[in-house]
Parts: structure tokens; sequence; C-alpha cells
């Protein structure tokens, strides 16, 4: 009875032989026996280009209905966000341009304005310094003017004046010379005359 259990557990142990590698066969050796086709890519056996085509088709579908509703609106999302992004920026750029054309041209219309109204102010100044140098020239020469005449007026009565003067004094002086030389008194008429034609003659 031990025996026998020692013996059945002896063949327990034991494991089964391995199947020899030559009754090893595949489903594609049996199909292509069968078709009388040499074994090949399964993807090349025309006996399943049906299911090939379904799930061809299958998957199409899904990855057009993935990027139809999926991920094509993210791109177009994230395209028309990034053409607003740049046309904001775009927008941007050209208000600033024109607000600095417009500051450029008010900057620039300023300077003209200014550089007119200097201008006009120096032309006013000159004019205006101009008409108060002629008039005190004219005032100046007017009084130069009068002041020579009166001077003149003056020298011509102080020359009348000492002319008078020499007039008598020659006459006296040759009424002196004569009365010492003739020993007579000279005729008064004959003395002015002669006085007066040698006053000319000076």
């Amino acid at each position: 009875m031990a025996g026998s259990s020692a013996g059945a557990f002896q063949v327990a142990d034991i494991p089964p032989a391995e199947q020899p590698p030559e009754e090893l066969h595949t489903g594609t050796e049996h199909a292509g026996e069968g078709h009388g086709a040499k074994p090949g890519l399964p993807q090349l056996d025309v006996t399943t280009f049906a299911g090939q085509l379904f799930w061809l088709a299958i998957s199409f579908a899904v990855l057009y209905f993935v990027i139809s509703r999926i991920a094509a609106p993210k791109i177009s999302g994230v395209i028309a966000d990034r053409a607003g992004r740049i046309k904001g920026d775009l927008d941007q750029a050209a208000l600033a341009k024109r607000n600095s054309d417009a500051a450029i041209a008010n900057y620039e219309k300023a300077l003209t304005d200014a550089r007119a109204n200097a201008l006009k102010i120096g032309d006013e100044f000159r004019k205006t310094v101009q008409a108060e140098a002629d008039a005190k020239n004219a005032t100046a020469t007017k009084q130069l003017a009068a002041d020579t005449q009166k001077a003149e007026t003056r020298i011509a009565e102080m020359r009348n004046a000492a002319m008078a003067r020499v007039g008598d004094v020659a006459r006296d002086v040759a009424a002196d010379i004569v009365a010492k030389l003739t020993g007579e008194a000279a005729n008064a008429g004959d003395l002015d005359s002669a006085v007066r034609d040698a006053l000319k003659r000076t």
C-alpha cells in the first residue's frame, strides 16, 4: 500500500513531456494549407480585407469625430485668439503711430507759430525803437537848429556890438590923430565915412 502510494507520488511529480516542436502549428499555416497559399503577413491576407476595411472606416470615423469636434475647435480657438491678439497689437501700434504723428504735427505747428510770433515781435520792437529814435533825432535836430539859430543870433549881436564899439574907438583914434597932425579938429562926417569904409573892407 505504501509502495503504491509512493509510486503514485513519484508519477505525479514527473512533469508531462513537452510536445515536440514539429507538432506545433499556427492558424496561418492551417489557413494557408486550406487555401493553398504560402504563409505571409496577416494584413495581406485577402480573407481579412473586409474586416480591415471595416475597422479602417471605424478608425477614420472616430479620428474625424475627434478632430472635428475636439481638436479642430481648440486649434481654431487658439488661432482666433492669436489673430485677435495680433489684430489688437496692430491696432494699438497704428493708434500709437497716429498719436505720434499728431504730436509731431502739433509740435511742428507750435514751433512754426513760435518762430512767426518771435519774428513779429522782433519786427514790432525794431519799428518801435526806430520810431522812438527817429522822434528823438527829430527833436534833437530841432533843438540843435534852435540852439544854433540862437547862437548865431547872439554871435551876430555880439559882433555888431563889437563892431559898433570898434567904430567908436576908430573914430576917436582917428580924430586924435588928425588933431595931433593938423592941429585942427577933424570933420565928424568925414571920420564916420572913413570908419565905415574901413569896417566894410574888414
